[in-house]
């Protein structure tokens, strides 16, 4: 019995091509957050993020109705969300 058959499949060359793509985006990514927490630490995100968002709704309140605010409290939130679960990460 040929072992390659039971070990090789005609998918596996394309899976770990996927998998070394995804990897190499991964990495990417942690590139990017690292970069971005080297400016600020991850409480300090935070808190800008609070600022930020803060002066949106002061801003927003008195420019009336926005369709999107909701959207956009969903983004800020998941924002917030990030640099608290990369916060925990950093031990």
């Amino acid at each position: 019995m040929d072992t390659q058959l039971l070990t090789h499949s005609p998918h596996s060359d394309i899976d770990c091509e996927d998998s070394e793509s995804a990897d190499r985006l991964y990495r990417a990514y942690g590139r990017k957050v690292k970069d971005l927490l080297s400016q600020s630490d991850a409480e300090t995100w935070i808190e800008d993020l609070w600022d930020m968002y803060t002066g949106f709704t002061f801003f927003s309140q008195e420019a009336g109705y926005d369709p999107r605010g909701h959207n956009r409290f969903v983004s800020f939130k998941e924002l917030v969300c990030f640099f608290q679960d990369v916060g925990k990460m950093k031990a």
